[in-house]
């Protein structure tokens, strides 16, 4: 027709193969392989789920027993509660959020908890060993050698005892002491022998004069802080030659003063 638009071709619509489609042999054999590897894959992935299921609900990989190992100060049966993993399966119990609230614990230093397959979780704790007393007025409160304050312990036979002249309050399990005097006292119990020959009698902390402490020669050594202690055991050494220890019996040596000290 006149002043029509462009004429729409159409094209003929191809007919769908119909019947199969004729293959040689050797292609016949690839694509039965094919499928033959789709069908034993999948079959695997449907036999691996309902393997995984199985164990997942079966009572042979359920927790059937809770160890402890450790545990000397804290109660075993509270730290089964904490873990409440028996029942569950091995396979997705978790531990993380026991661990952290078993390691809040005030006499827990450490813990680890594991699987032993295929029944058991094992629960290692390491208990604050008591090392030392911390003492304000008439309280005496066992701490570990980093200063925490321990419960439901005695402080070992001839363990130090570090007298806080001017502390108060009272103090609780897993509360923490000065930390600095703790590290200096560690300190001077070991080198004070080893330099001097002489032993620590008694400890006296304050926060005004840091360390002091009482040797069995009858004299008193205001130590400080734990700052420059190569040169203050230096000092020390040095007027107990010049001086001698049996004339510094009921004085007062301070080294806190630095290339100051005084004997009082």
């Amino acid at each position: 027709m006149a002043g029509s638009g462009r004429q729409v071709v159409k094209r003929p619509r191809q007919r769908a193969i119909k019947g199969e489609i004729i293959v040689d042999s050797a292609t016949r054999r690839r694509i039965n392989r094919a499928r033959l590897r789709r069908t034993i894959f999948v079959l695997g992935v449907i036999g691996l789920g309902a393997g995984l299921a199985g164990l997942y609900f079966s009572p042979l990989l359920r927790v059937q027993q809770v160890e402890v190992t450790g545990a000397a100060t804290v109660s075993a049966d509270d730290l089964r509660d904490i873990v409440g993993a028996e029942g569950e399966s091995m396979l997705t119990v978790d531990f993380a959020d026991a661990e952290a609230r078993i390691g809040q614990m005030p006499q827990v230093q450490s813990v680890t908890i594991e699987r032993q397959w295929p029944q058991t979780v094992k629960i290692t704790v390491v208990e604050r060993a008591p090392w030392a007393t911390w003492a304000i007025g008439d309280a005496a409160y066992v701490i570990d050698s980093e200063g925490i304050v321990l419960g439901g312990v005695a402080a070992p036979d001839g363990s130090p005892t570090i007298t806080a002249t001017d502390s108060t309050g009272i103090l609780a399990p897993g509360d923490k002491v000065d930390s600095g005097a703790v590290a200096l006292t560690r300190a001077l119990l070991e080198e004070v022998p080893a330099r001097l020959q002489l032993s620590v009698a008694s400890l006296e902390w304050s926060n005004a004069s840091g360390l002091s402490l009482t040797t069995d020669a009858g004299y008193r050594v205001v130590v400080g802080g734990h700052e420059d202690m190569e040169y203050k055991f230096a000092v020390w050494q040095q007027i107990e030659a010049s001086v001698g220890r049996e004339v510094m019996n009921g004085h007062v040596l301070d080294l806190r003063f630095g290339d100051r000290p005084a004997l009082h």
